[in-house]
C-alpha cells in the first residue's frame, strides 16, 4: 500500500482508506487467519484426519513467529506500505508462512493445501488485480517447494494423482478468486470513489470543484473517455454544457447547447426523465443526429439528474474510440450515483448562486459607497467598471454619458477597445441619442444574438461581438446615458445580469447628478451672477496657484485692475438696471480680447481684474492698451451722457516678481497704478512706479 503524507491510500482497491484503517485491517486478517489454521490443525488431536501428520511443536513456533510478524507489520505498516519492494516482501512473507504450515501438517499429503486458494485474496489486499495474479504464482510456486521438500502420498493416490487433483483445486480456486476479486475490487472502488465525490464536494462546495470531481471520478469509474455535465437552461429552454468536460475541447464544449423540445435523443431522455444507453451498434446504425452533435461516438450513457422534485440536468457518459463498450451493469451503478449526484450539483448550484448574489450585493454596495465617499467622478467610473469586469466578464464595456453641446453619446470609460479604435471612434461624441433604443423606451436592451437584432442599428460594435446588453443610466426619470456591455458568446446575458446593471446604471446616474449639481454649485461659488466672471475670492486662488508656478519655473506673469470711468454717473442718470447691463456688455468684451490662457474676473462694483501668465509688465501694457481702446471705440448705451461722451476705462498694471513678493501686495501694487490712471486723468493705463505711486493716496490704502 502506499500512503501519502496525509495517511491516506492512494493505490489499490482501498484508495480513500486512513492509514490507520489499512493496517488494522490487514492485521485482523493475518492474526484471524493464523488463529483460524491453528485452530483447524486441532482437529488431528480429536482423531479427524487432516490427511497427514502434524507436527505440533514447530507448528507452533510458527504460529508464534508469524503472530510476532504480524505485530510488526502493523507497528511498522507506514515503512512497509510505502516501498513497493518491502510490499512485496510481506506477500512472499505471507504466503512463506502458508507453504511452510502446509509442509508441516504433512505436506502433500495435508489436506491444509486448502488455505493456499485464498492466496489470489492475499495479493488483491495489497494489488488488486495484479496483486492476485502474484500472489497465485506464488502459491503455485511454494507449494511446489512443499512438493519437492516432500513426496509423502496422501492414501489410495499416487503421486501423478495426487498432483493433479491439489494443483486442479488451486487453478480452479485461483480462478475464482480472482473473478469474484475483480468484480468485488471493481464494485468497492466505485463505491470508494463515489466516497470521494461526496467527500471532497462537501469541503469545496464551489460549482466548478463539485463539477470537476464528478466528470473526472465518473471517467475513472466508468472508463469513459467523454463525461458531460450538461445543465438546464431556464431562460433559453435549452441544456447548457458545463465545465470542466474531460474528453472535449473547452471551446467545442462551451458552444455546445442541446434546445430542449428538439429530436435530439439526449433532450428527450432529459425530458422524460429516463436513462439513455446507446450501444456500439446501436450507434453505429442511428439513422437520426448523433447525440452529441459535434463528434461520432461509439457509445453513450445519459442519466438525468434531479433535485427537489425538478430536472437540474444531464449526466453524459461517451466514448469514441476503441474502448470497452458500456453494459447494462454500468447503466445501473450511474442510475444509482445519479441521485447522489443530483444532490451535489444542486448543492453547488445554490451555493454560486448565493455567491453571485453577494457578489451583487457587494458591488452594489461598493458603488453605492463611493457615491458618498468620493466627488470624483473618474474615481467613480474607474470604480464601475471594475464591478462590471467582475461581475459580467463582458468582452467590452462602455459607459457613454450624453454631451450637452452636441446631444449626442460621449464615452467616459471603455473596457476592451484598443488605444487605436478608441483615439478614432470614442475620442469625441458619436452617436445621436435618437437612434438609441435605450433612450426611446427608457428601459433595458438584452440582444442574445447581434446578427438578428433590428431595434438598434448601432449594436454591432466589432465582428467578434455576438451579445449584448444595454441599460440606461439615469436618475429618477431623467437619463443620463447608457452602459452597454457586449460578448463574444451568444446569450451572454439574461434577465438577471439586465437587472443587476440596471441598478448600477441608477447608481451612476445618481452619482453623475450629484456631481453635475456639485459642478453647478462648486461654480455659483467663485462666479459672479451678473456677469458671470469669476469672483474675488475665486482670484485669490487662482492669483495664488500662479504666484506657486511663477516662482518654481521662474517665470514672470502680470496683473491687471480695471475701473469704469464715471460710473456713478452713470448708475445716477439711468438706473442701476442700465449700469447692470453695461457690467455684463463689459464683461463680454474683456472676454473676448484676451487669450485662452489669461483669466478675466469681477472684482468688486465696477472694478474688474485680469491676469496674464508668463507676460512682464511692459508685454502687458501694450495687451491693456489695446483693450482700452476697444472699450472707448464701443458704443454702449446712452453713453453720449457720459463725461467727454462716452463711457472709458482706466487700468493700473502691475507686475510679479518684479513688484511684488506675494498675492496681496500683487493686487496692492496694481491698485496704486490703477488710481494714478485715475487722478491723471482716466481713460489711460499705468504701470506701477514705485517712485511715483509710493506715497499716493487712494481708497484702498490706509493712511
Amino acid at each position: 500500500m502506499r500512503d501519502t503524507a496525509g495517511g491516506v491510500s492512494e493505490g489499490g482497491p482501498w484508495a480513500g482508506e486512513t492509514d490507520r484503517e489499512v493496517r488494522g485491517r490487514e492485521f485482523i486478517f493475518r492474526l484471524f487467519s493464523t488463529l483460524g489454521f491453528l485452530l483447524l490443525v486441532q482437529l488431528g488431536r480429536l482423531n479427524v484426519n487432516l490427511g497427514g501428520k502434524v507436527d505440533y511443536p514447530p507448528l507452533y513456533a510458527l504460529g508464534g513467529a508469524y503472530i510476532a510478524y504480524t505485530l510488526a507489520a502493523y507497528r511498522y505498516h507506514g515503512v512497509l506500505g510505502n516501498k513497493r519492494g518491502l510490499r512485496l516482501l510481506t506477500t512472499v512473507v505471507d504466503l512463506s508462512a502458508i507453504c511452510l504450515a502446509i509442509y508441516l501438517c504433512g505436506g502433500v499429503e495435508s489436506y491444509t493445501f486448502l488455505f493456499l486458494g485464498m492466496s489470489p485474496v492475499i495479493g488483491s489486499v495489497y494489488g488488486e488485480l495484479r496483486g492476485a495474479l502474484l500472489a497465485t504464482f506464488l502459491g503455485f510456486l511454494g507449494y511446489t517447494v512443499v512438493v519437492l521438500a516432500d513426496r509423502s502420498l496422501p492414501p489410495g493416490f499416487d503421486l501423478a494423482q495426487a498432483l493433479i487433483l491439489r494443483y486442479g483445486f488451486l487453478a480452479g480456486a485461483s480462478i475464482l478468486d480472482i473473478y469474484l476479486t475483480d468484480i468485488l475490487m471493481k464494485d468497492r472502488r466505485r463505491l470508494r470513489l463515489f466516497y470521494e465525490i461526496s467527500h471532497s464536494s462537501s469541503k469545496s462546495p464551489a460549482l466548478y470543484n463539485v463539477m470537476a470531481e464528478i466528470t473526472h471520478r465518473m471517467a475513472e469509474i466508468m472508463r469513459a473517455e467523454i463525461v458531460l455535465l450538461l445543465t438546464r437552461d431556464e431562460n433559453d429552454a435549452s441544456l447548457v454544457a458545463q465545465q470542466p468536460s474531460p474528453g472535449l475541447d473547452y471551446l467545442v464544449a462551451s458552444r455546445l447547447r442541446i434546445p430542449l423540445g428538439s429530436e435530439s435523443l439526449l433532450a428527450k431522455s432529459f425530458e422524460r426523465g429516463s436513462p439513455l444507453l446507446l450501444t456500439r451498434r446501436a450507434c453505429r446504425e442511428m439513422e437520426l443526429p448523433m447525440p452529441l452533435p459535434v463528434m461520432r461516438l461509439l457509445d453513450l450513457m445519459a442519466c438525468p439528474l434531479e433535485a427537489r422534485g425538478k430536472k437540474i440536468g444531464l449526466l453524459v457518459l461517451a466514448n469514441k474510440l476503441d474502448r470497452r463498450g458500456f453494459s447494462r451493469r454500468d447503466m445501473d451503478i450511474l442510475k444509482l450515483l445519479a441521485p447522489h449526484i443530483s444532490v451535489f450539483l444542486d448543492n453547488a448550484i445554490l451555493f454560486r448562486r448565493s455567491e453571485e448574489k453577494v457578489a451583487q450585493l457587494t458591488s452594489l454596495i461598493r458603488v453605492v459607497d463611493a457615491i458618498h465617499t468620493t466627488s470624483s467622478l473618474d474615481q467613480l467610473y474607474n470604480l464601475a467598471m471594475d464591478v462590471i469586469r467582475a461581475l459580467f466578464a463582458p468582452d467590452k464595456a462602455l459607459i457613454n454619458l450624453v454631451d450637452a453641446q452636441s446631444g449626442k453619446l460621449r464615452t467616459v470609460r471603455n473596457l476592451g477597445y484598443d488605444q487605436e479604435y478608441a483615439e478614432r471612434h470614442l475620442s469625441h461624441p458619436f452617436e445621436p441619442i435618437a437612434g438609441c433604443f435605450v433612450f426611446k423606451s427608457g428601459d433595458y436592451l438584452i440582444c442574445p444574438d447581434v446578427k438578428m437584432e433590428k431595434r438598434c442599428p448601432n449594436m454591432m460594435v466589432s465582428e467578434d461581438i455576438k451579445s449584448v446588453l444595454c441599460v440606461p443610466i439615469r436618475s429618477g426619470t431623467k437619463l443620463y446615458g447608457i452602459l452597454h456591455m457586449a460578448s463574444r458568446f451568444e446569450r451572454a446575458f439574461d434577465e438577471e445580469d439586465a437587472a443587476l446593471a440596471k441598478a448600477i446604471g441608477e447608481q451612476i446616474g445618481v452619482a453623475v447628478e450629484r456631481a453635475r449639481l456639485f459642478e453647478e454649485i462648486s461654480q455659483l461659488a467663485v462666479t459672479d451672477e451678473l456677469t458671470g466672471l469669476y469672483n474675488i475670492r475665486h482670484l485669490k486662488r487662482v492669483l495664488g496657484e500662479e504666484v506657486k508656478r511663477s516662482l518654481r519655473y521662474g517665470r514672470a506673469f502680470s496683473f491687471i485692475m480695471l475701473d469704469i470711468d464715471y460710473f456713478k454717473i452713470y448708475n445716477d442718470q439711468h438706473g442701476h438696471l442700465r449700469g447692470d447691463e453695461v457690467l455684463r456688455i463689459l464683461a463680454g468684451l474683456l472676454q473676448q480680447n484676451v487669450r485662452e490662457v489669461d483669466t478675466v474676473f469681477r472684482y468688486g462694483g465696477e472694478e474688474f481684474s485680469i491676469i496674464i501668465p508668463e507676460v512682464a509688465k511692459q508685454e502687458a501694457m501694450a495687451m491693456a492698451e489695446r483693450i482700452r481702446r476697444m472699450v472707448q471705440d464701443y458704443v454702449f448705451p446712452f453713453e453720449e451722457f457720459q463725461p467727454g461722451g462716452n463711457l472709458t476705462v482706466s487700468m493700473g498694471i502691475s507686475g510679479f516678481p518684479e513688484d511684488a513678493e506675494e498675492t496681496e501686495e500683487l493686487i496692492d501694487r496694481a491698485d496704486r497704478a490703477l488710481y494714478r490712471a485715475k487722478l491723471t486723468g482716466r481713460n489711460r493705463v499705468c504701470l506701477y512706479d514705485p517712485s511715483l505711486d509710493r506715497e499716493a493716496f487712494h481708497p484702498h490704502v490706509p493712511f
